[in-house]
């Protein structure tokens, strides 16, 4: 999976995000989140766009993560791989 990122890139956008469709409330899964569980790799294109601090983020979240709004923790599947370009 490949992810594009650029300055605004949060750990919203790669961790995912409730939206509100109608009167319900879904939470849609980022690419960090779906290549996590399916122990799939995601290159994140662009890196260089992201702040250290941003960085450090996700490297904290890679040993596993709490989605709140699911209720969810997920660690990483056995083939998960993060490559920065």
């Amino acid at each position: 999976m490949i992810h594009t990122c650029n300055v605004l890139t949060d750990l919203n956008e790669l961790i995912g995000i409730r939206r509100s469709e109608g009167r319900q409330s879904l939470f849609y899964y980022g690419p960090l989140a779906l290549a996590m569980k399916a122990g799939d790799e995601l290159i994140l294109e662009n890196s260089g766009a992201l702040s250290e601090f941003m960085l450090k983020k996700i490297n904290l979240v890679l040993v596993g993560l709490f989605i709140s709004d699911t209720n969810e923790v997920i660690h990483p599947g056995s083939g998960f791989r993060l490559t920065l370009r």
